[in-house]
């Protein structure tokens, strides 16, 4: 068995509650993740995401962003956009805050 058909066989772990109020907030744009936990490195962010559009990962599995910047805060979500322009994402915990 691979290690992505042992991965399949797991139940995706529970989507915690503040991810779920940030996905029900109008960003004005579509949402290409959900990060949380998030460590910044340097223009990137390490985090668990979830609610990935790529369809790479599964909810809870630890990604890489791209390079970004701070688009703008919304209560306690911070709004990312990719360097390039295409992807938007959106911390809802970041480590060392809070």
């Amino acid at each position: 068995m691979t290690n992505r058909q042992i991965s399949s066989l797991s139940p995706s772990p529970a989507v915690p509650s503040q991810v779920l109020v940030a996905s029900n907030i109008d960003w004005g744009v579509t949402i290409d993740a959900y990060l949380l936990g998030a460590a910044r490195i340097g223009d990137r962010y390490a985090a668990q995401a979830y609610f990935d559009l790529s369809g790479n990962t599964e909810d809870g599995m630890t990604v890489v962003t791209p390079p970004v910047t701070l688009l703008f805060r919304k209560d306690e979500f911070v709004m990312l956009r990719s360097v390039c322009g295409k992807d938007h994402y959106v911390i809802v915990t970041e480590q060392g805050k809070g």
